[in-house]
């Protein structure tokens, strides 16, 4: 079974608009995908183009509310939503969890500490992060230098001190740390952390090489590697990954474990 760990899709309307949003700081931000390229539609097309057989869609106030996702995974048993919160670092947002697990049946939490505007270090997210380990659900955390300006929190080292704050949690950490991957060596060894590989595997195998790559992995332990793409559209994401995988010199049932068995037993899915 594939798992695609890292999707997006966008609600309607479904036209030729870009993607954007107006970040907690006032800025904002756009995407080169339209609205109509992340439909839901297009979403199961390319999975089932590829042979995904189940995604994680992560929430994004402004494209997808937490209602709307809640929506479509009810009616899709094949895809598992992951909530937003409008401002991790605000009191509000326990509460807003508790709605979009309790209430909107969603199975995790995405957090973007560019677009959020914070570090995973800083202590005010710590209670959000506690009630999500309560509740029993993974929370993927951005860690890929985008949007520009916001490096500092984006860093994935930050999660070695929250997983100290809040060592229950299952925390998934987007991307590899992408140009960082290297952490992945120190955080990918702790219990309930999880390496999902869009952008970074791809990067880390074009820069050193298929074979620095399946040896990167090893040594960073296979168990802890999920496969994602961050499809928001048609960016290739998807094909790349799957076709990098199976390209590895890995024998088959480590590429299964990075393909679906490990993010399956992290949500028991």
């Amino acid at each position: 079974m594939i798992i695609d760990s890292h999707v997006h899709i966008c609600q309607p309307p479904h036209d030729d608009s870009r993607l954007s949003r107006t970040n907690i700081d006032g800025s904002r931000v756009q995407w080169s995908d339209t609205r109509g390229d992340a439909a839901l539609d297009r979403l199961i097309e390319a999975m089932d183009g590829n042979g995904v057989d189940k995604a994680l869609i992560m929430g994004l106030e402004g494209i997808v509310s937490n209602e709307y996702l809640g929506e479509v995974v009810a009616a899709n048993p094949r895809l598992t939503g992951f909530a937003w919160v409008e401002d991790p670092k605000r009191p509000e947002a326990v509460g807003e969890l508790e709605t979009a697990v309790l209430d909107h049946g969603l199975s995790g939490l995405k957090l973007h500490p560019g677009l959020h505007s914070f570090a995973p270090s800083q202590p005010e997210v710590v209670p959000l992060i506690r009630r999500a380990a309560e509740l029993g659900v993974p929370v993927l955390i951005h860690c890929y230098p985008w949007p520009p300006g916001y490096y500092q929190n984006n860093l994935p080292h930050h999660i070695d001190s929250l997983m100290k704050a809040v060592p229950e949690v299952t925390i998934i950490v987007g991307h590899m740390g992408q140009v960082n991957y290297h952490d992945m060596l120190v955080l990918a060894r702790q219990e309930g952390v999880y390496a999902e590989t869009s952008w970074g595997l791809t990067l880390l195998a074009e820069l050193n090489g298929l074979d620095y790559a399946a040896r990167f992995l090893r040594r960073m332990g296979m168990e802890n590697a999920v496969y994602g793409s961050d499809w928001f559209g048609p960016n290739g994401e998807m094909e790349r990954q799957l076709g990098l995988i199976e390209r590895l010199d890995l024998t088959r049932a480590e590429k299964d474990l990075i393909l679906g068995k490990n993010i399956s037993r992290a949500l028991n899915l």
